[in-house]
């Protein structure tokens, strides 16, 4: 490596300043990323994950969306990835990602660095090393990926080709079992960060770069020893995608390309800078902007054959993954696309260089991507003419663009004029697009916006004395005072009901009004989930209950709605707060834990629903009663439901004290997932699925003791395989020791 341990630090340090200088309003501005989706689905899961693990609880489960879901069984909520775990408030959440960033642009530095036979024999220079980490880190896609919660995975990809080609250049048994355990542990991060694509890609990258006869017992102990790590993470929940339904994505868009070199956020949800045209309806990352220097310049040096064949591997993966619908679990395209940036990163240092130098090849690539991106820009102007609800983000990426062909036309006429002179002028001319196009591609909005409960969260946190969750319901589209969640949609107005928005939601709407799990922080769960780890019924009841939802508010103890003005005033409901045309109310409902004492039973969840949510919403079965899962003789109602004293509702581990006259079921709104176990009086007994989305347990006449414990399934058995691959990295190291001894 010829970055000396001098010049490492120094590296660090200027890589440092400048990502954290980029994202200083993040860090110190008091400010957060502007991004819905990134508050209300992937902030929260990671959030409680850090709370539980802070307090001493294995994250395993989640009472935060739906009727609780399981937590580190499902890998897209990052739980079981240990430097989340440091992070337990919003704030400390955005810092992580920061983190991430700079450790990503160190990575990509300190590879460009390294000799390579075919591309730069040397290594990099140290400024073009440290240029092309930024433009890696300063570009829209990989903002995307940080409030994606994709960075984890993304940013240990550089850092495995450092340590998969030293495993290959070294010489002797010390150098080999350094990069072998360094490797190990990279790939174990990358499994347990729950990024499935990352767990694809890495390893694909590692053995290209580092397969060699005399290193491959090295590279077989540090690939095996890596992926046992993830086994923690992934046994389980191989176990829980077999029974729950995930969310899913499709394939990036062929327009989307124009956005890789032309500075844009195509794929937001907010309407100012999104082009549905370009980006889709769908679109998973808010910008998957690179840079035409970035790419173009990568392209100076002929690849390494084994090289080529990783670029070409993410490539394809890039332009196929989703087509046709895909599972959200297996990874976006623009994972991969990611991944492709990385490795092209090194890469462009090396091009740098060569454009530094005055060489005809590598001003030559620049030209082309410049001309390239100016094409682009051109057909981004056409598109405005037959789109001009775009306007606004057309007009901002025709602003940004065309400051990067400028940026372009002045580093090429500096090259040209003095090759090799004022090169801190030339690296500042092709870095300064992506960082001027930041606000534009990642916005930021008021931290205290996220951090701060707000009016409807304080009345409805005061409504409750019980441990358990307050439950919510908050409506699938919600409009007037608040705007929708997820796009344009066009709806009939119904009588009575305030008119139609159809712009997407803001980030301060979203927090307001509970938008997905946002509000889980202050203690109030969303009845209503989108949560990937949802069971594969949970919309069907949602659905099947639209005609009469109130009877499912009653029956799963959602004490709380978000409803029309109108609504409440019919039902002569007490409001919580305004917003709009919107009122938060609540709701007498039954308790979320009761004896019932009469019972239906269905063989099938959709019989279930059937019996609970017949056509016409009228429901059959009264409120005493609960729809058990099986067989055998149904029990008339024997009166509404008695309410059992919740006496703990803690994540996993729920303790309750009911009593009844007669025998009956103890019912509790808590989703029916496999690891539950309960015990009354101490004594195991089997449970049932009850109304589809809740527990039960048969319950003889008197006062009982009922818990509830919840045990990821396959959490023992991939503790203990990661257990085996962290001992054969270390047994790799105690060996390497014994042996120089």
């Amino acid at each position: 490596m010829t970055t000396t341990p001098r010049s490492l630090p120094l590296v660090a340090l200027v890589l440092a300043f400048a990502v954290i200088g980029v994202n200083v309003r993040l860090v110190a501005g008091g400010k957060t990323w502007a991004d819905p989706r990134y508050h209300t689905e992937v902030a929260p899961p990671r959030l409680a994950a850090a709370d539980a693990v802070q307090r001493g609880i294995v994250p395993g489960w989640w009472d935060g969306t739906g009727l609780g879901v399981p937590l580190a069984a499902e890998p897209l909520h990052g739980a079981l990835y240990p430097p989340t775990w440091l992070a337990a408030t919003p704030s400390a959440l955005d810092l992580l990602g920061i983190l991430h960033l700079v450790w990503a642009a160190l990575g990509v530095a300190v590879w460009a660095r390294r000799r390579a036979a075919s591309w730069a024999p040397n290594g990099a220079s140290e400024p073009a090393a440290v240029v092309a980490g930024l433009l890696v880190v300063t570009s829209g896609l990989f903002a995307g990926m940080a409030v994606r919660g994709a960075l984890p995975a993304l940013a240990h990809l550089p850092w495995l080709g450092v340590a998969a080609a030293s495993l290959r250049e070294a010489t002797d048994r010390r150098e080999r079992t350094g990069a072998a355990i360094l490797l190990g542990v990279l790939l174990g991060l990358v499994g347990l960060s729950g990024v499935f694509a990352g767990l694809v890609d890495a390893p694909a990258l590692v053995i290209a770069l580092a397969a060699r006869r005399r290193a491959a017992g090295y590279l077989i102990a540090a690939v095996v020893g890596g992926l046992a790590i993830g086994a923690v993470q992934w046994l389980p929940a191989i176990l829980q995608l077999g029974a729950e339904a995930g969310a899913q994505i499709g394939g990036l868009p062929f327009a989307r390309l124009v956005e890789l070199i032309v500075p844009g956020s195509f794929g937001a949800l907010d309407p100012d800078r999104a082009i549905t045209a370009i980006a889709g309806d769908a679109a998973w990352a808010p910008s998957v902007f690179v840079g035409a220097p970035l790419l173009a310049l990568s392209a100076v040096r002929p690849p390494a054959r084994r090289l080529l064949g990783v670029i070409l591997m993410l490539a394809t993966f890039t332009l196929v993954v989703g087509r046709g619908g895909w599972p959200s679990w297996l990874g976006a395209p623009e994972l991969h696309l990611a991944a492709l940036v990385i490795v092209l990163g090194p890469r462009a240092a090396a091009g740098l260089d060569a454009l530094v130098a005055g060489e005809r090849r590598a001003m030559i690539a620049l030209c082309v991507g410049g001309a390239c991106a100016g094409v682009a820009l051109g057909a981004l102007g056409a598109l405005r003419s037959r789109h001009p609800e775009a306007a606004p983000a057309i007009d901002r990426a025709l602003l940004d663009g065309g400051l990067g062909l400028v940026c372009i036309a002045a580093a090429l006429s500096l090259v040209w004029r003095a090759p090799g002179r004022a090169m801190p002028v030339l690296l500042a001319l092709l870095v300064l697009p992506s960082v001027g196009a930041a606000p534009s591609l990642a916005p930021v909005i008021d931290r205290s916006i996220v951090d701060e409960p707000g009016v409807w969260a304080q009345a409805a946190r005061a409504q409750s004395r019980s441990p358990a969750p307050i439950r919510m319901y908050r409506p699938e589209f919600m409009f007037g005072g608040a705007a929708l969640a997820r796009g344009p949609v066009t709806l009939e107005r119904t009588p009575g009901m305030p008119a139609l928005r159809s712009e997407p939601e803001t980030v301060e709407d979203s927090i307001s009004t509970f938008a997905g799990a946002s509000a889980w922080k202050w203690g109030i769960a969303a009845a209503r989930s989108e949560d990937p780890a949802r069971p594969v019924v949970h919309d069907r009841v949602w659905l099947a209950a639209a005609q009469g939802g109130g009877v499912l508010l009653d029956r799963f103890g959602i004490s709380v709605a978000i409803l029309p003005e109108t609504m409440v005033v019919a039902l002569d409901l007490t409001p919580l707060g305004h917003h709009g045309g919107w009122v938060l109310a609540p709701l007498p409902v039954a308790p979320p834990a009761a004896v019932m004492r009469g019972w239906a039973w269905a063989v099938a969840p959709e019989d279930a629903v059937a019996l609970m949510f017949p056509m016409g919403g009228r429901a059959t079965q009264i409120r005493g009663t609960t729809v058990l899962r099986g067989g055998g003789p149904s029990q008339p109602d024997r009166g509404p439901p008695l309410p059992c004293t919740v006496e703990r509702w803690d994540p996993g581990d729920l303790e309750l004290a009911c009593t009844s006259e007669v025998d009956g079921y103890a019912v509790v709104s808590s989703t029916p997932s496999t690891g539950w176990t309960v015990t009354v009086d101490d004594r195991e007994a089997p449970w049932l699925t009850a109304d589809v989305l809740r527990r039960a347990v048969a319950m003889p006449a008197g006062a009982h003791h009922v818990r509830w414990r919840y045990h990821p399934p396959g959490f023992g058995a991939g503790f203990a395989i990661a257990a085996i691959g962290a001992a054969l990295l270390l047994a790799l190291g105690l060996a390497s020791r014994l042996g120089r001894s």
